[in-house]
């Protein structure tokens, strides 16, 4: 009697087993979710508000001069964002040298412009009408990027008439090289155009749990070269 309970079980997992493989098989090919186009012409309107693709990606590294107010960093900084991705190394307790982790920076989303970019190449993010608005009593539009099958909200865009970034609220962190944006509210605003390309000049940012942070910038400076990442802790960044 067991031998023969031991041969049914063998019979149902062999029988299992090309079920499995199928079902493993249909999750792997299920294509990410498609961009809604509603929101692929919001998305590309701003990219074109704010300087046109071309433009935008031209540069690869940006110097500030600016004024900072919070906990995090209160006065006057200089500052690089680059697109190179080395984040530099530290050592480990077992003395080997490892990859640091990405900077977590209060400036990145002055790079709007190339963050929108970036991200409506991206596969990985799908683009999804959020539908109008009104913020300030004025009109806007809101897109939504989600990121899996799940389509899980990972940041949400809200754009004003002028299809300028209004607000961005970063569920999940924006990347620039080696550098990521804060989690919470960030509210750009005072846009000026550098080399064709138009930034926000003030940035209020509101951080779950803590007081915000402004940074208001003094000069911006765009560069074709990426330049090597530096932490700058007395303007803010953290690990």
């Amino acid at each position: 009697m067991r031998s023969m309970q031991s041969a049914m079980a063998v019979c149902i997992l062999l029988f299992a087993i090309p079920s499995w493989g199928k079902q493993a098989s249909q999750t792997a090919s299920t294509p990410q979710p498609t961009s809604d186009p509603q929101a692929v012409v919001v998305v590309q309107a701003a990219i074109t508000a704010l300087g046109g693709a071309t433009a935008i990606g031209q540069a690869q590294s940006w110097t500030f001069q600016a004024q900072t107010q919070s906990a995090h960093s209160n006065g006057s900084v200089g500052y690089v964002i680059s697109t190179d991705t080395d984040a530099g190394h530290f050592v480990a307790a077992d003395g080997t040298a490892k990859p640091a982790p990405p900077i977590h920076s209060h400036f990145l989303p002055v790079l709007v412009g190339p963050i929108l970019l970036k991200e409506s190449q991206d596969p990985e993010f799908s683009m999804q009408y959020g539908g109008l608005s009104t913020q300030d009593s004025k009109p806007t539009t809101v897109i939504i990027f989600t990121v899996g099958k799940t389509q899980m909200p990972a940041q949400i865009w809200t754009f004003d008439s002028a299809n300028l970034p209004l607000q961005v609220d970063f569920r999940l962190p924006a990347e620039v090289g080696a550098r990521q944006s804060f989690y919470g509210l960030v509210m750009p605003s005072d846009y000026r155009s550098v080399s064709g390309v138009l930034y926000p000049f003030r940035l209020v940012s509101a951080m779950w749990g803590q007081p915000p942070q402004t940074v208001i910038l003094q000069s911006l400076t765009p560069s074709a070269t990426a330049a090597p990442n530096e932490f700058n802790g007395p303007a803010g960044d953290l690990r």
